[in-house]
């Protein structure tokens, strides 16, 4: 493809900083982006298992705690949360009846953020909700499944979770890069015994890093993580 088909096509705004990165090489700069579409799609399986594996354990133990399917809807929990929480719901709400389907619970707790879910880790839910929650945590070491570490661990990753989402550029840094999937794989082995080992073999970023990191390992350029 031309030149100028491809700065159509991708936009210059967006391949500036690949440009930059790699000095006005466009070849590299270009090959980069490509690298960073195929890093990014490394970590949707990652993602994708811890994901819905936390909203399905928090789920379990929010029923158990409300003794309610329901329980985003049970009186007690709306008396703990706030706005946030009950704005959330009811966008999920909203958006299974515009796709004009029944509500169900199920439904409702697929379509639950994961900013929803990662924001039951707050310091405000300390007293009335981590005690139960805590549980969703089995394969934790117990010296450290704490409430701040886990909402220090999966905010952090929801936070690179969005800007995959949104296709950003996350391929700057090969050490930050690692770090993530380091993170995402404890998370995921936190979740339950024996589901890292059951997901492993769908995981292909050790695979790719390995092809494209010549492109992202520069002794000059951008250092964005």
């Amino acid at each position: 493809m031309e030149y100028k088909a491809i700065e159509r096509l991708i936009s210059k705004e967006r391949l500036k900083p690949y440009l930059r990165y790699h000095s006005d090489n466009f070849e590299n700069a270009v090959a980069h982006y490509k690298a960073n579409i195929e890093i990014s799609e490394s970590f949707y399986p990652m993602l994708s298992v811890l994901e819905i594996a936390l909203r399905n354990n928090l789920d379990f133990q929010l029923k158990r705690k409300f003794n309610d399917d329901n329980w985003f809807e049970n009186s007690e929990f709306i008396k703990i949360v706030n706005r946030f929480q009950i704005d959330r719901v009811s966008e999920a709400r909203n958006k299974i009846l515009r796709e004009k389907k029944a509500i169900t619970t199920g439904r409702i707790i697929a379509e639950l953020s994961f900013g929803f879910w990662t924001s039951l880790l707050d310091s405000k839910f300390e007293k009335n909700l981590w005690k139960n929650i805590r549980l969703a945590f089995p394969n934790c070491p117990k010296s450290i499944r704490k409430r701040k570490t886990m909402s220090s661990k999966f905010n952090g990753i929801r936070k690179f979770r969005n800007r995959i989402f949104h296709h950003e550029a996350v391929s700057w840094n090969y050490a930050a890069l690692t770090n993530y999937k380091e993170e995402i794989i404890e998370g995921i082995d936190w979740l339950e015994s024996g589901l890292l080992e059951w997901s492993e073999d769908i995981f292909r970023f050790d695979e790719i890093i390995e092809k494209r990191k010549d492109l992202i390992q520069l002794t000059t350029g951008g250092n964005n993580a």
